[in-house]
Order: C-alpha cells, then sequence, then structure tokens
C-alpha cells in the first residue's frame, strides 16, 4: 500500500511537470505567432482612391448693383433751378429737354465774347488787306515823320557849332539831341507802320494777330457752351433714376442735379480679397443672388479685374486689402434694380473630367509635390505633378493614374518602402468652395 503512494506521487508529479512545459510551449507559440501578425499588419494609415471626376470651386464676394451706361448732369456756374420737367422713373429720349436753369449773366458775356472776336478778326484783316487810303494816310505820315526827322539832325548839326563857338549853352545842345533822337524814333515807327501797310505783317507780328484771333474764339465758344448747359438735355435714351434738386433751389457751381440711364444694362461692382484675387479672370461665370429677388438667381460674366488692391472698410470700421471686380449682367435682370446689394458666386474652377486625389494625401517638399501609393500594402513614395485645387480636392497631370490607392494624411512616421494597414477614407461627394 506504501509503495502504490509512492508510485502514484511520482507519476502525478510527472504529469504536471508535462503540462507546465506544455502550457509554455503554447503560450510562447501564441506570442510569436501575435508578433508576427503585427508585424505583417502593418501602420494603419487612411487611403483613397485616384478618381476622375467633375471638380468646381467658387469664390464669394458682395457687391453693388450700378448702371452700365449713364448720364449725370451738373452745373457749371452757381444759379438758380428755373424748372424741371421730370421725376425719377420717367422714360427719357436722346435730345429731351430735362430743365431749365437761370442764364444769369452768361447771355450778357456771350455777347460781349462775340463783339471781342469781330475787333480782333477786323484787325487782322485791316493788317492783311490794307485799302488804299489806308496805305496813302500811312505814307503820308511816314514823310511826315521822315521830315521831322531831318529837320531835328540839321537843327542839332547847327545848335553842336554854336556851342563849340560858344554861342549857345550846353542845355541848348542836349535838347537838339534828345529832340533829334525822339524824331528819329517816330521816323523807323513810322516806316515800319508803312512797310506793314504795303506787305501785310509777317512773322511773329502775324502770328500774334493770329493768336488774338482764335482766343477770342475760344472765348466765344466757351460761352455758347455755358449758356446752353442751362438747358439741361439728355444724352441718351434711358429712365431718370435720380433728381437731386427742386425748382427754385439755389446750386453752387459742380453740384449733381440728376442722373439718367439705360436700366436694361447694368454691371455689379464687388472687392475680393487679395487672397482669392489671383483666381479670378475675366470671362468666368456669375451666379449672382439678391435678398430683394429671394428666389431668383442672376447670371454674369466676369468682365475686369482690377491690376491694383485697394484698402476697403469693413463693417467694425477696420480696413482690408481688396481687388476691385467688375461683373457684367447676361439674360432677363428684371426685378434688378441700380443701388442693390447682391451676393456673387464666381465659378474660379469647372472641370468635367479630372482626375484629382484629396488635398490632404498630397505633400510638398523642397517644391516637389508627392503621395504615398500603396502597392501590395508596401507605401510607396512618388512625385507628381498638380493642377487646380478645391477645397476639398487636389487634380493631377501626372504621376499618378486612375484608380491608384494614395494615403490621406500621412503620419510623419511613415517612409518609403514600410508595409500598411488600409483603412478606406470615403470623403463626402459635395465640393466645398472657398469663401471671402
Amino acid at each position: 500500500m506504501h509503495l502504490n503512494l509512492q508510485w502514484l506521487r511520482k507519476v502525478s508529479g510527472k504529469k504536471m511537470l508535462a503540462g507546465v512545459l506544455i502550457l509554455g510551449v503554447i503560450v510562447s507559440m501564441a506570442a510569436l505567432n501575435l508578433a508576427r501578425s503585427k508585424k505583417q499588419a502593418g501602420i494603419p494609415v487612411k487611403v483613397a482612391k485616384a478618381e476622375i471626376k467633375p471638380i468646381q470651386d467658387n469664390v464669394f464676394a458682395s457687391g453693388r448693383v450700378r448702371l452700365t451706361q449713364k448720364q449725370e448732369l451738373y452745373n457749371y456756374t452757381s444759379t438758380t433751378v428755373r424748372e424741371l420737367f421730370v421725376s425719377p422713373g420717367d422714360q427719357v429720349q436722346k435730345g429731351q429737354v430735362l430743365g431749365l436753369l437761370d442764364p444769369v449773366d452768361l447771355e450778357d458775356k456771350l455777347n460781349e465774347a462775340r463783339v471781342n472776336f469781330n475787333v480782333q478778326e477786323s484787325n487782322l484783316n485791316k493788317a492783311i488787306y490794307p485799302r488804299d487810303e489806308e496805305v496813302a494816310q500811312e505814307r503820308a505820315s511816314y514823310q511826315r515823320a521822315e521830315a521831322d526827322y531831318r529837320n531835328a539832325q540839321k537843327e542839332y548839326e547847327r545848335t553842336k557849332v554854336l556851342f563849340e563857338q560858344g554861342a549857345v549853352s550846353a542845355k541848348d545842345l542836349d535838347d537838339a539831341e534828345l529832340e533829334k533822337t525822339v524824331k528819329e524814333a517816330e521816323y523807323k515807327r513810322a516806316g515800319e507802320g508803312l512797310t506793314m501797310k504795303e506787305t501785310g505783317p509777317t512773322g511773329h507780328e502775324r502770328e500774334s494777330l493770329q493768336a488774338q484771333v482764335e482766343q477770342a474764339m475760344l472765348q466765344v465758344e466757351q460761352a455758347e457752351k455755358n449758356l446752353n448747359r442751362t438747358v439741361l438735355r439728355a444724352e441718351m435714351d434711358g429712365v431718370v433714376t435720380a433728381v437731386e434738386v427742386m425748382a427754385g433751389d439755389f446750386v453752387q457751381m459742380g453740384t449733381l442735379l440728376m442722373t439718367i440711364g439705360d436700366a436694361g444694362q447694368l454691371e455689379v461692382t464687388a472687392g475680393v480679397s487679395e487672397a482669392d484675387s489671383g483666381r479670378l479672370m475675366p470671362g468666368q461665370k456669375v451666379a449672382i443672388t439678391a435678398a430683394a429677388q429671394p428666389n431668383r438667381e442672376y447670371t454674369g460674366i466676369v468682365q475686369s479685374v482690377s491690376p491694383a488692391a485697394v484698402a476697403a472698410k469693413t463693417a467694425e470700421n477696420g480696413s482690408q486689402i481688396e481687388v476691385p471686380v467688375i461683373v457684367k449682367m447676361e439674360g432677363d435682370i428684371e426685378g434688378l434694380r441700380p443701388g442693390y446689394t447682391v451676393d456673387l458666386s464666381i465659378n474660379v474652377v469647372d472641370k468635367e473630367n479630372a482626375l484629382v486625389v484629396p488635398y490632404e494625401a498630397v505633400m510638398e517638399k523642397e517644391g516637389l509635390k508627392q503621395v504615398f501609393v500603396i502597392e501590395n500594402q508596401v507605401a510607396r513614395l512618388k512625385d507628381i505633378a498638380t493642377g487646380v485645387d478645391t477645397a476639398l480636392f487636389t487634380e493631377i497631370l501626372s504621376g499618378l493614374s486612375e484608380g491608384d490607392t494614395v494615403v490621406v494624411s500621412p503620419v510623419g512616421t511613415l517612409m518609403d518602402g514600410m508595409r500598411v494597414n488600409e483603412i478606406t477614407n470615403q470623403p463626402p461627394s459635395n465640393e466645398g468652395a472657398t469663401t471671402i
């Protein structure tokens, strides 16, 4: 009995030892398999497919509607508004009289200018085309001046001899010399006058007379223009959009009196932030909405983008740099009025078939654009060339093919040749838009 108990104890100990050994082997194998599994799984990464799809992107801005063509009427002298014949909203035709201003003394100034012109023109004609009696009169004047000069010269010579003999004083000699000088000057002027009468003015004399005539003509034209401006006329067909004065008002020079324009031709002026201005160019399509017409969407195109930026005030009394843009409205514009505030959605990207990847997949290093492409669960770093960017996607011009799997937002530890575990990333289908 005692021998059996010992034998049983020995057998039980061996079984326990064997069990422990077997358990250790199982745990070791499990740990080894787990390590191998982890090594084979690789780094978990989000992935997406390079795909061909339409892409769009927009720049948003606010602007104000204005007339494409308009005429603003001002007064050019301080005066009184005598009569007004139109009101805001009235249709007018080119040449129609819209109102009258008091001409004050403009009629008198015109008459004075005309008289002065006639005098200057007469002086020029007399100089160029003298009458025979005028030439004879000028010749007679010249002959008298010549005789007077000769007599004064003889008198001076006689007085000089008497002075040398002591018969006259030095003052008498000086008076005789002065008289000779005066008569000589009159003689020369008379000669020049006769020459001009006989041959007409030449050189600067003729130019001076002609300049006086031209100046007088300009004064007449300006006086006529000022008088005509007291009659307010429409220079185009259109509608009266604003009347700033009333009959009887006294207005200072340069006051805006009224505005007319073609209500069928409108445009929008807006300011785009400098960050987005480089994406704009003439010809881009624009969707336009207005609070006054909440159920309508109007269309237009970018007509011009200013080459210079300006500082614009913000609602918080600050300022920001903007680039002025003009949008030409197209199609039906019924319901829009000059002065309305509108919202613009400018389509800056519109491609039907573009190869794209999520923009988070693209990296830039030392000026090169790169992505990680998954090949047999291994990350491969590839150089790419990109096109336009939208809020969600980047266009790929070269380096990838449709269907390639790329890593989205790769972690900093990911390197070329590492094994990865793919986690599919499904971006939203709707494109985002850049806002201002």
